[in-house]
């Protein structure tokens, strides 16, 4: 079942009544609503006066919500996800930690091939050069040895400058706000996805970081980057303004509905993340060979 999506620009207070998750606004035209909990996949908090009780946010996580809080400025700032959310998470998270660096070097092999594919896809769809990146596609070695996906970042994002001559900075100038939201409820849906799948966050079949709660995630997304980049890069809106706007916001969380193809299926892209998550707990499980990637429609 495609989960909702509920955002929270109107501070308030949240709260557990009768299993049922309650917001009341302080805005009096708001008012007062209710929500099933089981129906809840992601909660963004933008609101700074919002506040939410400790029973509430067990009950959240308890259901694998993922609950997204955003700073001063309106940007996703952190996130909230269970340790588990899977009845089988003690074995695959065994899998998980002792798999091999063989195991690990050709996972991540699949995924960078299955990016740098997305990539050019998503430059194709925009009329913008795309070869380049197909040829590395087919040329990325076991651990992605040759770094093909930094060659493969570089020509992508030059492709896209050519566009209202972007330049790619976290800090930059506009889209790069857009980008920065985008990856940011992106990061969230996988870190959700894995847990719901049974694994750990915290442990990268690449990214390693001591600082980093979230390098599977980061690991995970990388071939679903290229569909928040299309919604971006199609809408010249983003291009317009230091700050997001509400719309521009729905435009972003509505990504999560999308459908995109998935082993030769259609389904949202929330529900194929947790396809994708699957797949890769059967790879630590050593029950499948390949994680399943998604494609453009």
């Amino acid at each position: 079942m495609l989960k909702r999506t509920l955002f929270f620009s109107t501070g308030g207070n949240l709260s557990i009544k009768e299993n049922l998750l309650r917001y009341e606004s302080i805005d009096s035209v708001v008012g007062k609503h209710t929500f099933a909990i089981e129906d809840i996949g992601f909660i963004v908090i933008e609101s700074q006066q919002m506040q939410i009780t400790s029973y509430a946010l067990n009950m959240l996580v308890e259901n694998n919500v993922a609950i997204i809080i955003c700073d001063a400025s309106h940007m996703p700032s952190g996130q909230l996800v269970p340790y588990s959310a899977n009845s089988l998470s003690a074995a695959v998270i065994s899998s998980q930690l002792t798999a091999s660096n063989a195991l690990r070097g050709r996972l991540w092999k699949q995924t960078i091939q299955a990016k740098l594919k997305n990539q050019a896809k998503c430059l194709k769809r925009l009329n913008l050069e795309y070869k380049n990146i197909e040829v590395l596609s087919r040329a990325v070695k076991n651990e992605d040895r040759d770094n093909k996906e930094a060659t493969g970042a570089r020509f992508y994002f030059k492709q896209l400058g050519i566009m209202e001559n972007f330049s790619r900075d976290r800090y930059g100038l506009p889209p790069n706000n857009a980008l920065n939201y985008g990856y940011a409820i992106l990061r969230a849906a996988t870190a959700r996805a894995i847990v719901g799948s049974g694994m750990l966050c915290i442990n990268g079949i690449h990214h390693c970081n001591q600082y980093n709660a979230f390098a599977l995630a980061d690991d995970i997304m990388e071939p679903y980057r290229p569909f928040v980049d299309e919604v971006i890069f199609e809408n010249r809106n983003f291009f317009c303004t230091d700050e997001l706007r509400r719309d521009h916001k729905a435009k972003l969380l509505h990504l999560l509905t999308r459908d995109i193809l998935i082993s030769g299926e259609r389904r949202p892209l929330a529900n194929a993340l947790s396809y994708t998550t699957a797949s890769l707990a059967k790879c630590f499980l050593k029950k499948e060979k390949e994680i399943i990637y998604p494609e453009f429609t």
